[in-house]
């Protein structure tokens, strides 16, 4: 496979599985916003600042609209979800049967991975815009 066209799928596959994770995980956040802001410590408007980028930048991912803006937002709520696991929660890395820190760590380094390389050419952002 030409390297081009497998760095596209990659990407593409990149884009789909961080995507629809953090649009599924925004989801569940939707009528429980205060909830998740009480269960955090956070201000409400923040907390709903959480749930929208989780729900719009898992969107945009899908999509490859939007690219950089989604995945740096993505990425900082990967970055505190991931300390908080860390740091307030105790969490163990990858640790089967229990809640463990290792899916945030995902849920930071693939957005950035995303930030960094662009969203490829299977993309609206590259259909509309070229990048």
């Amino acid at each position: 496979m030409h390297s081009l066209v497998a760095l596209d799928i990659a990407l593409l596959a990149l884009r789909l599985a961080i995507g629809a994770g953090s649009f599924v995980h925004g989801c569940n956040k939707l009528g429980h916003v205060g909830r998740f802001a009480q269960a955090h410590g956070l201000p409400l408007w923040l907390a709903g600042l959480a749930t929208g980028v989780q729900v719009g930048g898992g969107a945009a991912l899908m999509l490859g609209l939007a690219t950089p803006l989604a995945a740096a937002g993505l990425t900082v709520f990967g970055a505190w979800a991931t300390r908080e696991l860390i740091w307030r929660k105790r969490e163990p890395f990858a640790a089967p049967g229990q809640h463990s820190w290792d899916a945030g760590l995902m849920y930071t380094v693939i957005p950035l991975a995303l930030l960094l390389l662009g969203p490829g050419r299977l993309s609206l952002d590259h259909l509309l815009i070229g990048i």
